[in-house]
């Protein structure tokens, strides 16, 4: 943890952990299978510097500490605090009818200020929100952060130059 946490620093990019999303009308496989669909589309655009999921779950399980059910930001403080996050992404995957909204923020540990929310919305089958969604549902979170990215979606391509705090 140390050296990671060393190297985040040399690099100058900001060490976030993400708590595993609350499935709202989806599974908990389906709702960790997004959560790190997510992780990797934040961890690509070369913004963050994300602490491994297995690493994470190891350190709360040494503490005692079930992160199943922490959606509070107080509870995403707490576990930042033990993983040695500057940030930490919370959220939720909802389904109903045909539209998913996954919802997410991002909560600074030092102060336990939420930072950023978002929600994305999207219609359509769940592989397509794995394939497609969980990529928009990120640079929506992080829109103000990003430096030029291009994004694949479906048949098109969208260059995103920049976007607007507050996505």
């Amino acid at each position: 943890l140390f050296l990671f946490t060393l190297t985040s620093l040399l690099s100058g990019q900001t060490t976030v952990a993400i708590v595993d999303f609350e499935g709202k009308g989806v599974s908990q496989t389906e709702s960790s299978a997004l959560t790190d669909r997510f992780g990797s589309e934040l961890f690509n655009l070369g913004v963050f510097s994300l602490i491994e999921r297995s690493q994470m779950n190891d350190i709360l399980e040494e503490q005692g500490f079930q992160q199943t059910g922490c959606v509070s930001a107080e509870c995403a403080v707490e576990v930042g605090k033990m993983v040695g996050a500057e940030q930490i992404i919370t959220g939720s995957i909802s389904h109903i009818g045909n539209v998913f909204s996954v919802s997410s923020k991002i909560v600074d540990v030092e102060s336990g200020r939420i930072l950023k929310m978002s929600t994305y919305d999207f219609e359509g089958e769940i592989g397509q929100l794995l394939r497609v969604g969980m990529r928009q549902a990120v640079i929506k979170l992080v829109g103000g952060e990003l430096p030029s990215v291009l994004s694949e979606v479906g048949e098109g391509t969208i260059y995103i130059t920049s976007i607007p705090s507050g996505g």
